[in-house]
């Protein structure tokens, strides 16, 4: 397992910044967008970066 920080924004305004340990990029966006509250919010960017 791996640890990644994530940051979503929409536009200029930070709506999330975690860390979550995960196989890959892919098993990120995964488990973020399931264990969060994304669906019901509108975000422009999601990084995810290699911790």
């Amino acid at each position: 397992m791996n640890e990644y920080k994530v940051t979503v924004k929409n536009g200029s305004s930070t709506i999330l910044v975690e860390v979550i340990k995960a196989e890959d990029e892919r098993d990120v966006l995964g488990t973020l967008l399931l264990s969060s509250e994304l669906f019901n919010q509108s975000f422009t960017d999601i990084r995810i970066l290699s911790v």
